[in-house]
């Protein structure tokens, strides 16, 4: 429950950052984007894909695990950087609860994978299967946004966090 309510805090947050930055019109664009935009379609299609899993544990790691593993790092470390070196560094400061929340929840969402997969051979095994799926397909789905973000290095910033997240579930007991 704290972790659903840490997310609906971060949605509202940055919606009000959005309109603090840019006014109402901001969250019709953004809406419109997350519906039609062509780069946008491969996350949501993630992200849907997610809300009608069966099994609740495999929620968490397509969801938990692997897409925050690699969306957070994307977003608030490297685009961070990026912005900053491109005259943003203003923006920083405004999203540092984001990036801090998450090294707190990593340490809580590996701690539930580790025992999980403590728990039997078939358990890792299957952890290691759904982690490897989603994983597969969160590159994808976020390469269209990294490219538009970060210009030609975004394939090995990909690559950096893809590499940070298989090296971060291989501590938790998962091989990716």
């Amino acid at each position: 429950m704290y972790q659903a309510m840490d997310h609906l805090g971060i949605a509202q947050y940055l919606t009000r950052l959005g309109l603090a930055l840019d006014g109402p019109a901001v969250l019709d664009a953004a809406k419109a984007a997350w519906l039609g935009d062509a780069r946008w379609q491969p996350l949501r299609r993630y992200v849907e894909d997610t809300f009608v899993l069966s099994d609740w544990f495999e929620l968490f790691v397509a969801q938990d695990l692997v897409l925050e593993g690699t969306l957070f790092p994307l977003v608030f470390d490297h685009l961070d950087r990026t912005l900053a070196a491109r005259g943003g560094a203003a923006l920083s400061p405004l999203t540092r609860f984001m990036a801090e929340w998450f090294g707190e929840s990593s340490r809580w969402v590996d701690a539930q994978v580790k025992a999980a997969a403590a728990e039997s051979p078939e358990n890792k095994a299957l952890l290691a299967g759904w982690a490897r799926t989603w994983r597969e397909r969160v590159v994808p789905a976020l390469e269209p946004i990294a490219r538009e973000a970060l210009g030609e290095g975004a394939g090995a910033v990909l690559d950096r966090v893809v590499g940070d997240l298989g090296a971060r579930a291989g501590r938790a007991g998962l091989v990716l």
